[in-house]
């Protein structure tokens, strides 16, 4: 897989002016940092195939993250190459030819909302969503000292969150290890930049982890399990529906982790 990136990541962060009004009614000028929201559009073998709205920075993980969770792909192999324009507005993927004749004629068929907590992302055609089925995977063992690590980098903010409170992030451990850390205006994106993250550096999936700062309903569960990580941590609860997915594929999955205190939600032993 050849990447070829002429992004170069701008601010993320922009100073705006407005009148802070306290409890007493006093009012006085004031500024503060705001995220900024970031487009960009996905063509996948010339297909206009999604459109993503993002904070702008880790762009080729986001991509192909999203393609690996969506049922794409599932290793870097099948991608010839990905280009992503000087501007960040547009990104090209060439796939294998193993994927050369899933375009159909009506490339209108499919045009549908991917989940996100506060993005307008698309997915404007599915028809290189070769894998539907998702797959069991391998039960492992929570590793104390690695939801301890996670909990500690929590704990020592990321950049973007600290500056505008506007952010999710996303922690990737490989064989017990941190390894990468993002940020995104949306908690789907940041679980996706991770994931593109082993898939750009062709880490085992089974052999990975991540804790995620957001909720951890259905639709972040399905990626997980997709990319085929057998271990999701989280600061905040998981829905019942989460769990039963979870348990049924055989996903560790650890809610309320921080301040060295967890609960374990599927295959625990007392």
């Amino acid at each position: 897989m050849k990447i070829n990136n002429q992004y170069q990541e701008a601010e993320a962060i922009y100073s705006v002016t407005g009148l802070y009004i306290d409890p007493e009614g006093s009012a006085v000028e004031k500024s503060e940092m705001l995220l900024s929201e970031h487009r960009m559009d996905v063509y996948i073998n010339d297909v206009l195939t999604m459109k993503l709205v993002c904070t702008p920075k880790d762009l080729p993980g986001l991509v192909l993250g999203r393609m690996v969770s969506e049922g794409m792909i599932h290793s870097s192999e099948e991608v010839e190459y990905l280009y992503i324009c000087e501007h960040g507005t547009r990104a090209r993927v060439q796939l294998g030819s193993e994927h050369c004749g899933l375009v159909n004629d009506n490339l209108s068929a499919e045009v549908m909302d991917t989940p996100t907590c506060c993005t307008d992302n698309k997915t404007i055609y599915s028809g290189f969503a070769v894998e539907k089925e998702l797959q069991h995977l391998e039960p492992v063992k929570v590793s104390l000292e690695l939801m301890y690590a996670f909990d500690e980098a929590f704990h020592q903010d990321m950049p973007l969150h600290e500056a505008t409170w506007s952010t999710h992030s996303c922690f990737l451990a490989y064989k017990g290890k941190i390894v990468y850390s993002c940020e995104d205006i949306g908690r789907h994106n940041a679980l996706d930049k991770a994931i593109g993250y082993a898939l750009m550096h062709d880490y085992d999936f089974h052999e990975c982890a991540v804790f995620t700062t957001g909720r951890l309903p259905i639709d972040m569960i399905t990626k997980v399990i997709r990319a085929g990580i057998p271990l999701v941590a989280s600061k905040k609860t998981p829905t019942a529906e989460a769990v039963k997915l979870a348990q049924e594929y055989g996903l560790t999955m650890i809610g309320r982790a921080k301040n060295h205190k967890m609960m374990q939600y599927t295959l625990y032993q007392r």
